[in-house]
C-alpha cells in the first residue's frame, strides 16, 4: 500500500491529465482558427503574394532497421485479417489461434510477446496495445483497421526511439491512414470457407467541403474447422479536413468496430496423433468471443521552413469477452475449464511533440521534445464457465475468479538533441521519462472471490536514448549511398496493474539494446541492410497456458542478426529477401518459449505496364523450442502464397492462391498440461497444443473505381 501522500498526488495527476487534455484540445482549436483567419486576411490584402507550401517528408532514419513501407508494398500480398499488415516487419511472426476474432500472437526479436505485450501498435497515433487487459498485458487487436485506407507504415526495431514508450521493448509499428483517395472504390470479394467481404470507400473530389473520406467493411468467414468460425466483422472509418492553410491543418478521426466468431481452441497434438480428433476438430466448440471498439481523434499539425508542431486528442470505448478452454477436463472433469474474460474501458490519451532546426556555433542542430498521457478506466474479469455459461467449477467457491475496478495512468515527457558535427556524423542524443499511476479496486465481497486482488502504486522510469549515423563515403555515386548506425537504448517492459500492486518492489522492468548497422543502395536498384542487435531484460512475464495467465519470469539476454535486399530486376519487376536469426535463453540457461530463431521471408513482384501484376512469395519459419528445458520442439513450415491482378480500365480484377502446396502448419502452438476425457482422473499431460495453419485456399474479387 502506497502512502496517503502518494494517493493524494495520484489524484492531484489524475485531474492535472483531464484539465490538460480540454485545454490542449481548446489551444489547439484557437490556433487552427487564429491561423486560418490571419491567412484568410493576408490573402485579401495582398493576392499577388506568393503562399509559401511546406512539404514535410519522411525523416531521416535513425537506424538501419527503421524503415517506412507504402500502400503499394500491400496490394500484392494475400492476406486474410488486418494484422497481416504486421509481416511488413521483417523477422516478425504473427499467429491466430482462436476463430480469427481474437488478437493475433506476436513473435518478434527473441519474444513471444504473446498478443502484443512486447511490441508496440499505433494506428494514426492511436495506441492499439491494451494495459492490464483480462487476455493478457499488451493485448493489440488490429482489426479494426481496414488495410485499404493504409497510407504508409513505420517500422521501429529496439529502443532506441525518444517518442516510443509502453511497449516499444522489442519495436513498434506505427499506421498511417490515408486522408483523402484517389477515389471512390467498390471491393467485392469472396473465396474458400464462405468468405465474403465488401469494402467500399467514399473519396470525393479534392476541394469537397470538409474534405470527407470514409470507408466500411463487412468481412464474414467460417475457416476450415469442423465447427465454423461464423466470423463477422463490421468497420466503419471516418475523417475529415476541419481547417487547412498552407502551413497546417486540423483533422478529425472516427472509428467504428464490432466483431463476433466461434473458436475451436488450440488442440493437443497427441489427440491428433492418436486419431482422437481431426486436425481441424475442437474438444469445446463453445470457445469464441465478441468484441467492440470505437475511437475519435483530434490532431492539429503546424509547419514552416524550420520547425513542426503536432498536438492530438484521442478517446477510444473498448469493450471484450472471451470464451476460452486451455487445459480441457484437467481441474474439473466434469464441467470443463471454460473460463470467460471481461474487458470493459475507456481511455483518453495526448501526443504533443515540437521538433525544430537550427544553426549554433555554425552547426547544424535539431531539437525534439513532447509529451505523452493515457488514463485508462478499466472493468475486468475473470470468470469460470461451460457453454457460455457461468458455472462453480471443482474446488472452487463461486464463478467468479477475479473482478476488479482499474485506474491506470501513464505520463510521459521525452527530449532529444541532434548534432551535426560534419557531413557525415549525424549524433542524437535522447532521454524519455515514462510515470505510472496503478489503482486497483476489488468488486463484489472478497470471500467469495477465489483470488482477490487490490492494491495502488506509483512507478517511474527513466531511459536514455544514443544514435550515431554515419556517411562515411562521399567519392563515388555508389558508395556515398552507405549509411552506418550504432545505436544504444533504454527501455522498459510493463505489467499488468495487478502484478505490479502485489509486487513487493512495484519497480518497473528495465531493458537495455544495441545495434551495430548498415544500410546501402548499388547501382540504383539494389537495397541491403544487415545488422546485428543485442538486449537484456531485468525480468518479464512466462505464458502459463493451463491457467490462462502469466507468471513473473527471470532475467534474460537476446541477440540477433537480420538482413534485408530489395532488388529492382526490371522497372516492372523486383525481388525482396528478408532473413534473421535469434538466440534468447533466460539468465538460468533456459530457453525463452516459442522465440523465434531463423525465419525467411522472400517474393517476387510484377507490375507491368500492360495491367497485369503478380506477387509469388514464401516464408519460412524455422524451429523452436515450445518450453523452457527444450524438450518440445515446433515444426517447421514454409508457405508459398501467389497474388494476380488485372488492371482494366477502372476495374481491377484478382485472385489470391494461399498455401499453394497445401502444407500442413501449425499457425499458433504453446506447451503446457491438459487432460483429455479419455485419461486418467487427475493428472495432466504436458504436451504441444495448436491451432492448424489454413489450408489451400481460393479468394478473388473485383474493385471498381466508381469516379
Amino acid at each position: 500500500m502506497v502512502t496517503r501522500k502518494y494517493i493524494s498526488c495520484y489524484f492531484a495527476i489524475l485531474t492535472t491529465v483531464r484539465l490538460q487534455l480540454v485545454n490542449t484540445l481548446i489551444l489547439v482549436m484557437n490556433v487552427a482558427i487564429q491561423t486560418q483567419t490571419a491567412l484568410a486576411q493576408q490573402t485579401q490584402s495582398s493576392t499577388a503574394e506568393p503562399v509559401e507550401v511546406y512539404v514535410w517528408g519522411q525523416q531521416p532514419t535513425s537506424a538501419a532497421i527503421e524503415q517506412t513501407r507504402w500502400q503499394k508494398d500491400l496490394e500484392l500480398r494475400p492476406s486474410n485479417t488486418p494484422s497481416d499488415v504486421m509481416r511488413l516487419t521483417p523477422g516478425l511472426i504473427i499467429g491466430q489461434h482462436h476463430g480469427g476474432g481474437k488478437a493475433d500472437q506476436i513473435l518478434f526479436r527473441g519474444f513471444d510477446s504473446d498478443h502484443g505485450t512486447d511490441f508496440a501498435v499505433f494506428i494514426d497515433g492511436i495506441p492499439v496495445n491494451m494495459v492490464s487487459h483480462a487476455h493478457g498485458q499488451g493485448y493489440a487487436d488490429l482489426h479494426w483497421l481496414i488495410p485499404e485506407t493504409i497510407e504508409r507504415v513505420e517500422i521501429y526495431k529496439g529502443p532506441y526511439f525518444v517518442n516510443l514508450g509502453d511497449f516499444a521493448t522489442s519495436g513498434a509499428m506505427n499506421i498511417i491512414t490515408k486522408t483523402r483517395g484517389k477515389d471512390s472504390t467498390l471491393t467485392l470479394s469472396g473465396g474458400s470457407y464462405n468468405t465474403q467481404r465488401y469494402v467500399g470507400i467514399f473519396a470525393p473530389p479534392e476541394g469537397t467541403i470538409l474534405s470527407p473520406y470514409i470507408a466500411g467493411e463487412v468481412y464474414m468467414n467460417d475457416g476450415p474447422f469442423k465447427n465454423p468460425n461464423d466470423y463477422i466483422r463490421y468497420n466503419i472509418l471516418t475523417k475529415f479536413g476541419l481547417l487547412a492553410t498552407a502551413n497546417s491543418n486540423l483533422s478529425f478521426l472516427g472509428t467504428f468496430f464490432k466483431t463476433g466468431w466461434n473458436a475451436s481452441g488450440e488442440i493437443p497434438a497427441r489427440a491428433v496423433r492418436g486419431g482422437e480428433i481431426g486436425r481441424f476438430g475442437s474438444f469445446d466448440p463453445s470457445e469464441g468471443g465478441k468484441s467492440e471498439r470505437q475511437n475519435l481523434s483530434l490532431i492539429y499539425n503546424y509547419a514552416d521552413s524550420n520547425q513542426a508542431f503536432n498536438a492530438q486528442t484521442w478517446i477510444s470505448w473498448y469493450k471484450l469477452q472471451l470464451w476460452s478452454n486451455f487445459s480441457l477436463f484437467l481441474n474439473d472433469p466434469v464441467n470443463g475449464d471454460g473460463i470467460e474474460q471481461n474487458d470493459k474501458r475507456f481511455l483518453i490519451g495526448n501526443n504533443i511533440n515540437y521538433r525544430r532546426n537550427y544553426n549554433l556555433i555554425g552547426l547544424p542542430m535539431e531539437t525534439f521534445v513532447g509529451f505523452q498521457s493515457r488514463f485508462d478506466h478499466i472493468r475486468v474479469g475473470l470468470f469460470s464457465q461451460t457453454d457460455r455459461r457461468r458455472t462453480t467449477k471443482l474446488g472452487n467457491i463461486s464463478p467468479t475468479l477475479s473482478n476488479n475496478d482499474i485506474q491506470q495512468t501513464n505520463l510521459a515527457l521525452f527530449a532529444q538533441q541532434e548534432i551535426k558535427p560534419t557531413d557525415w556524423l549525424r549524433t542524437q542524443l535522447g532521454v524519455r521519462m515514462d510515470s505510472f499511476i496503478f489503482d486497483v479496486k476489488q468488486k463484489g465481497d472478497p470471500t467469495t472471490i477465489v483470488n482477490p486482488i487490490a492494491g495502488d502504486g506509483t512507478a517511474t522510469i527513466v531511459n536514455p536514448k544514443l544514435n550515431f549515423i554515419f556517411t562515411p563515403f562521399k567519392d563515388n555515386n555508389v558508395a556515398k549511398a552507405t549509411d552506418l548506425f550504432l545505436n544504444f537504448g533504454g527501455g522498459f517492459h510493463s505489467n499488468d496493474a495487478r502484478v505490479f500492486v502485489q509486487d513487493q518492489d512495484k519497480q518497473i522492468p528495465r531493458f537495455w539494446g544495441g545495434e551495430l548497422g548498415a544500410k546501402s543502395r548499388f547501382f540504383d536498384a539494389l537495397d541491403v541492410t544487415l545488422s546485428y542487435w543485442r538486449s537484456y531484460l531485468a525480468s518479464e512475464l512466462v505464458f502459463v497456458g493451463d491457467e490462462g495467465t502469466f507468471e513473473p519470469g527471470g532475467a534474460s539476454r537476446r541477440r540477433g542478426i537480420e538482413s534485408e535486399f530489395r532488388y529492382d530486376i526490371l522497372p516492372w519487376l523486383a525481388y525482396d529477401l528478408d532473413l534473421s536469426y535469434t538466440w534468447a535463453r533466460f539468465i538460468n540457461g533456459d530457453h525463452v518459449a516459442l522465440a523465434p530463431r531463423f525465419l525467411a521471408f522472400t517474393g517476387i513482384t510484377a507490375r507491368h505496364d500492360s495491367g497485369i501484376q503478380a506477387r509469388l512469395q514464401m516464408r519460412h519459419i524455422g524451429r523452436r523450442y515450445g518450453n523452457e528445458d527444450g524438450s518440445f520442439l515446433t515444426p517447421t513450415s514454409t508457405i508459398f502464397d501467389l497474388f494476380l491482378k488485372y488492371v482494366w480500365k477502372r476495374y481491377e480484377f484478382f485472385v489470391q492462391f494461399q498455401n499453394l502446396a497445401n502444407k500442413k502448419w501449425r499457425s499458433a502452438e504453446h506447451v503446457f498440461e491438459s487432460r483429455l476425457q479419455s485419461e486418467p482422473l487427475g493428472i495432466g499431460t504436458l504436451d504441444a497444443h495448436f491451432t492448424p495453419g489454413d489450408p489451400f485456399t481460393v479468394k478473388a474479387g473485383v474493385t471498381v473505381h466508381l469516379w
